[in-house]
Formats: C-alpha cells, structure tokens, sequence
C-alpha cells in the first residue's frame, strides 16, 4: 500500500511554526536579556531564518520527494514556510507591542529623537517635531507588524531563490 504524500503547504505550515517559534523565541531572550534593537545580535536573526528555511526545503526533498526537487519546488516549498513564519511572527510583534512591552514603543520614539539631533544639529523644532511626528506613525505595533510581515516575505523570497539553487536535485531523466 502506497503511502499518501502530504501537500507542501501542509508540511510548510508546521515548518513555518517552528521557525516562528523559534524566532519569538530568540526575540524574547534578546528582550529579558536587555539588548536594545541596535543590538549586534539581532543580526543572528538572519542565521535563524537561513538555516531553519534551508533544513525544512531540504525536509521537504529528501523526506518527502524521495531525495529529488525541482527548482520551482525547492523555491515554492521556502515560500510557503516563510509565508507561515512572517503570519506568526507579525501577529507576535502585535502583541508584543501593544500589550507585552508598550514601553518599547515609547523607548524606540526616544532614541529617534536622540539620534536626530546628534545627527542633524542644525534641525529646527519644528523639523524636528515633524520628524517624530512620521517616526511615530511608523512605530505603532500594527504598523511594525505589517512591516515585519512584509519584510519577512521579501527577505524569504530573496533567500527561497538563493536556497533554492543548494537544495534542487533533479531526478535523473532514466531512472527506474
């Protein structure tokens, strides 16, 4: 008796989970750890993204294509488990932000104002005001969300293609 393969979004979901979690995960040790967002840190974000996307696309190929992928596959397969990670991770930042640590938000206006007049002493209050103004629209949690989400996705697309490259085998065109 064959065994049904499940679909790729299927798998992607629980993929994209992980990855998610994992990714709240590391975001709140760096939160009760107490580095700040300039943090060098942040940056091993990146390393999570890139190794968690490469295992669940090479999961995919070797687990369940037999060892073999397309391209287009390879690529769909990332797609599909960033598109999940970049859901959870969006709504987490939500509520991250909005209820969780509300503070932040008031610490990033701040050091906005801060690295304004250290980096544009000749700014005029009114520049400057309207300068915060802008920052704090685009540092609300739904907009820090939103962006986030979409960050997520372009950054996923641009890594699906790299990845995809690593993780394609063929299926030779005689085989049994």
């Amino acid at each position: 008796m064959e065994e049904i393969k499940p679909s790729s979004f299927r798998v992607a979901i629980n993929q994209g989970l992980l990855l998610g979690l994992a990714l709240i995960i590391f975001s709140l040790i760096l939160y009760v750890a107490g580095t700040g967002p300039k943090s060098s840190l942040n940056y091993l974000t990146y390393l999570i993204i890139v190794i968690g996307m490469f295992l669940s696309m090479k999961q995919w190929r070797d687990k369940f294509n037999n060892g073999f992928i397309t391209y287009g596959n390879a690529f769909k397969h990332g797609f599909y488990v960033i598109l999940i990670t970049g859901i959870l991770t969006a709504i987490w930042t939500f509520i991250f932000y909005n209820y969780i640590a509300p503070d932040e938000v008031a610490k990033i206006i701040e050091a906005t104002e801060e690295n304004l007049y250290k980096s544009q002493p000749n700014m005029s209050e009114e520049q400057v005001e309207m300068a915060l103004k802008w920052s704090k629209m685009f540092v609300s949690p739904k907009i820090m969300a939103l962006t986030g989400f979409f960050g997520n996705i372009i950054l996923g697309v641009i890594l699906g293609a790299i990845l995809s490259f690593f993780i394609k085998k063929e299926k030779p065109a005689f085989s049994e």
